[in-house]
């Protein structure tokens, strides 16, 4: 049976050895075939160096501590990636008196001035070049003068610096262009967040606009119904079902719309290409038909000698004429609404009013409501104009849009 007091000892040796292992940092593919690529030049260089046949300058008994250093500085090159400047200190002397570990000493100066503080580089490459340097003195190396050995061994530590401050470099272009890519997402997130939002707010205004319009119908249809019933002269059954039908038409339609603007919230009609198609000038009539259905008087005018009305101006158009109806119906219910649309490509202009009741003003008619700020808004986006108030008794909208094909 295991004891807390035996885990204990169990756990501070595994973290010992966690933090003195070479694999303790995480590597990648590409630095796993760095790493053995390395590994195994400096087993061959040491390899090579060792034997006496290449160097008989070195004396025979110098042999196995050379090998033994030597063995030792290539072995610790898999610890150079997680501790590089511990490392490049701790080759300080394999570099200096063996020579079989000088490549792996040069590797050690290299993954230092990749991973290491550049100051710190150049400082423990100089006491390298500064250490290594007497070693010619001690044990010459044949048909090597002092001069060249005073020019090689700095130059083959410049080369290794310059390899490993090039390769620091790239890692910092590499992390600048994740972090560039990272900053664009988070833009471009963004953006497609106010995108939907502004998408939510103006099917918001569609919602209003449509469910205003038949839950407008369908009270003037209930309400005239309610008056008839209380009447001394009862309404026949024939008058009662049609208004029940427009009713249930009108409901039915409301429900419909309601379905949809909610399916395109979501974006499955749209995406399936399923969506019913937008209102357009051509559905005006439609409009003024159902209105007039309901008991409201309706002049429709629309003159456009021949222009080309994009399709987006032609849905601002409707929604406008839409909204004052409803406006009418709510406000002035047995007033006769005077609708005119008129212009060409160099401009449409829409003018919707309606007689007003005596003493209503236009803090009575703007109190309750975003349906004409909602129009304002949508009008704007188009490049046009909205204005509304009430003049000589009439409440008036006029609305000026831009015409022509965008």
């Amino acid at each position: 049976m295991t004891t807390a007091v035996d885990v204990a000892p169990q756990r501070s040796w595994r973290r010992v050895l966690e933090r003195f292992s070479p694999f303790g940092v995480r590597r990648r593919p590409a630095d796993w075939v760095s790493d053995s690529v390395l590994f195994a030049l400096s087993l061959a260089q040491w390899w090579w160096n060792g034997l006496p046949i290449v160097h008989p300058q070195i004396p025979d008994w110098f042999w196995p501590i050379d090998r033994t250093i030597g063995l030792f500085a290539c072995v610790l090159l898999w610890w150079t990636r997680r501790y590089p400047l511990a490392c490049a200190l701790l080759l300080l002397v394999p570099g200096a008196i063996a020579i079989t570990a000088g490549f792996p000493t040069l590797v050690g100066i290299y993954r230092l001035a990749k991973l290491g503080k550049p100051t710190t580089t150049f400082l423990v490459t100089g006491v390298h070049i500064v250490c290594a340097i007497p070693y010619h003195a001690v044990v010459p190396i044949p048909a090597l003068p002092w001069k060249v050995w005073l020019i090689i061994l700095p130059l083959m530590y410049a080369l290794a610096v310059c390899f490993g401050l090039l390769g620091r470099a790239r890692q910092q272009v590499i992390a600048g262009l994740q972090e560039s890519a990272a900053r664009d997402r988070e833009r471009y997130e963004e953006r497609l967040s106010v995108t939907r939002q502004e998408e939510r707010e103006r099917i918001a205004r569609e919602m209003h606009d449509v469910l205003a319009h038949r839950i407008s119908l369908l009270s003037v249809h209930a309400g005239a119904l309610e008056f008839r019933a209380g009447s001394s002269v009862a309404p026949s059954v024939d008058e009662v079902r049609a208004a029940a039908t427009v009713i249930r038409e009108n409901a039915h339609l409301a429900v419909e719309d309601l379905r949809e603007l909610l399916a395109l919230l979501r974006g499955n009609e749209q995406e399936l290409g399923t969506a019913r198609p937008q209102p357009r000038l051509a559905d005006i009539d439609e409009l003024a038909r159902e209105s007039e259905a309901a008991g409201q008087q309706v002049d429709l005018v629309v003159d456009l000698d021949g222009a080309t009305v994009r399709e987006s101006v032609q849905r601002t158009i409707y929604r406008v004429v839409q909204e004052s109806l409803t406006n009418a119906r709510k406000h002035a219910p047995h007033a006769r609404v005077r609708v005119q649309v008129s212009g060409g490509d160099g401009g449409i202009r829409v003018v919707v009013d309606n007689q007003v009741p005596v003493g209503v003003t236009d803090a009575d008619l703007l109190n309750g409501g975003s349906g004409l700020i909602g129009l304002n808004e949508r009008v704007r986006l188009e490049g046009g104009t909205l204005e509304s108030g009430i003049e000589a008794g009439r409440f008036r909208v006029l609305v000026g849009l831009p015409g022509g094909h965008r």
